[in-house]
């Protein structure tokens, strides 16, 4: 916000803000500014993205989709791949505890005030999971899908999850986690009918490791299966291109500022989902 009001551009990574009262109020800050706001979903700015959303036009009438994003420790991907990397502990403690105060009222604000649920440690813990690892899935889910209209089903748990989310006339389940395993499954399948669209992303902490799209379709009886691999330009390069392009030639940016505000009634709609189910059994 201060960079906003000295009319700079921001480019910012994911997720922007975990309230609604903070991301309105950064939108209100940049509608003041000359700067604008980049949220950094690298996902959505992949090769073959953009492509699915024309496939997907194709399918008809859509009857499931599956969202999923289950990994295996970042750590080890970064030390065996990366280039020297280091890690800072050299903070203030000062600024340590002072970092932990807004967050523990950013949270009380994002839970208990916005969602009205009383909050216990597992739900902050499954609210955190929602907008780290879940923000990727659930902003790429709203592109080639928008707004789910409801949430049928939440299981919360601070290691695995899954959401049933309810769109016209389909359903669309959302899965992720962690594990210990060395791997990364992370994907995005819609099917029609008669046609299944899936876009894959393999893990970002290794440079160049490509992103693929896979159309299976009906065909005379049998099946054709196409497996492409647009490019293998990295989706962070592919995506500060375009933050690049936003700075240059004042081209617009679809992760914006008021685009992040969706991901957050998002994560609180399955919030209240959750809780909703907690009362019911606690009935039972």
């Amino acid at each position: 916000m201060l960079a906003l009001a000295s009319h700079k551009h921001v480019f910012v990574e994911k997720p922007m803000a975990l309230s609604l009262f903070d991301a309105h109020a950064i939108v209100e800050a940049e509608k003041v500014s000359s700067g604008k706001v980049f949220v950094g979903y690298m996902r959505r700015y992949a090769a073959g993205f953009h492509e699915i959303h024309e496939e997907i036009k194709q399918l008809g009438s859509i009857v499931y989709a599956r969202v999923r994003d289950i990994i295996g420790p970042n750590e080890t991907f970064v030390e065996q791949s990366s280039t020297f990397p280091r890690r800072f502990t050299d903070y203030p403690p000062e600024e340590t505890k002072e970092r932990a105060a807004l967050s523990k009222q950013t949270l009380r604000q994002a839970l208990e005030i916005e969602c009205k649920v009383d909050t216990s440690p597992d739900l902050v813990t499954q609210y955190q999971n929602l907008c780290s690892l879940g923000s990727h899935d659930l902003s790429a889910m709203r592109e080639v899908l928008g707004m789910p209209d409801d949430v049928t089903g939440a299981s919360l748990g601070n290691d695995f999850w899954s959401v049933l989310f309810k769109y016209p006339g389909y359903t669309v389940s959302y899965e992720s986690g962690f594990h210990n395993i060395p791997m990364f499954d992370a994907h995005i399948e819609v099917y029609g009918q008669d046609k299944s669209v899936r876009i894959e992303w393999d893990n970002p902490f290794i440079r160049g490791l490509p992103v693929s799209t896979t159309v299976r379709q009906r065909l005379n009886g049998g099946l054709r299966e196409t497996h492409t691999r647009k490019t293998y330009e990295d989706p962070f390069i592919l995506e500060l291109k375009e933050v690049h392009a936003m700075v240059t030639e004042d081209k617009a940016v679809k992760t914006s500022a008021q685009d992040s505000v969706n991901d957050i009634h998002i994560w609180q709609m399955i919030i209240r989902a959750a809780a909703r189910s907690i009362t019911t059994r606690s009935k039972i």
